[in-house]
């Protein structure tokens, strides 16, 4: 009994010991453990390697151009903390890729209606008009072409219980036979007449929508306050994406989806890689870092600059 006793009093003694010592050696080495753990969390201490993923080619950019553009944005963060965090390699962890949807589609649609758009009132103005004679010209010649469908298929379902009807007849007799037959082309060139509308009519859809997309992009970089303007069969999110960074914890990519020029391509790669040094949106519309790619600077703005310092536990 005495000897257990003993024992626990020296398993105490040794604890008191280690603990005593383990105070020590956290006040002794407090500033270099800190340090060390402030930059193994600091995303601005570590190396990022990028590399291209997906590059549709129907944004019309080989992958030299899309690797010289990355480059142009990756300078910029290079440049603010004085020293290569970004780097290509060509199996680099970061992936970035160019993904074609319906935004690059949208402004594709735009460039081929020859539509300049520029951020400020005026051009939202003119736009809007636009919109506004596209919709009605659409749901004028929707309703017309509803109707003329829903005639035609009274049309088709007469004609073709009178063929049943003669069928079961044995055949019809000659004068029956010619109306029959008349009926029939002019059934014929009526759908067809019909399925031209309607293929005339999506086309009219594909710029409605392009136009929509481009109206709210311009409503939120410009402040205004307007509903929502929806394209013909989709919803409008609340907030127009261009690009995308995304870290699941193994996989670490930036997506882009629309861009109107190089320029634009550079500040949604300036904004995004951005995200990937930690960085959150900042409030001021001029700066890369606002949540919609609404200015042409290329250069960081005093906002980007304190948030980045923020991130990346710079002090002023």
């Amino acid at each position: 009994m005495e000897n257990n006793t003993d024992l626990s009093r020296i398993k105490i003694f040794i604890s008191i010991v280690i603990l005593i010592m383990s105070i020590w050696v956290g006040c002794l080495y407090k500033a270099p453990l800190q340090d060390f753990f402030k930059k193994f969390n600091n995303p601005c201490e570590k190396q990022i390697n990028y590399s291209i993923g997906n590059l549709d080619n129907r944004f019309g950019m080989n992958q030299e151009e899309f690797l010289n553009t990355i480059k142009a944005a990756a300078k910029v963060w290079n440049e603010a903390l004085n020293k290569n965090i970004f780097i290509y390699q060509e199996d680099g962890d970061l992936k970035i890729n160019l993904i074609y949807d319906t935004r690059q589609d949208a402004t594709s649609t735009l460039q081929k209606l020859s539509f300049t758009i520029e951020q400020d009132r005026e051009s939202y103005d003119a736009l809007k008009k636009e919109y506004d004679a596209l919709i009605s010209y659409y749901n004028e010649n929707r309703t017309s072409i509803v109707n003329r469908t829903t005639i035609y298929k009274n049309k088709k379902r007469t004609y073709d219980n009178q063929v049943d009807y003669w069928v079961k007849k044995g055949g019809a007799p000659e004068k029956e036979y010619n109306q029959l037959e008349e009926q029939r082309i002019q059934l014929s060139n009526e759908s067809q007449s019909i399925n031209q509308a309607t293929t005339e009519l999506n086309k009219t859809v594909d710029s409605i929508n392009a136009i929509a997309a481009a109206l709210n992009k311009m409503a939120a970089s410009l402040n205004i306050n307007a509903k929502l303007y929806n394209g013909i069969g989709e919803t409008q999110g609340d907030e127009f994406q261009e690009g995308v960074y995304r870290d699941n914890g193994i996989n670490k990519e930036i997506d882009i989806y629309q861009f109107d020029n190089r320029t634009k391509l550079i500040r949604v790669l300036i904004h995004e890689m951005g995200h990937a040094l930690g960085i959150k949106h900042v409030e001021d519309q001029n700066s890369i870092m606002y949540k919609i790619n609404s200015g042409t600077n290329l250069e960081l703005t005093t906002f980007d600059i304190d948030a980045l310092k923020k991130a990346c536990n710079i002090n002023p």
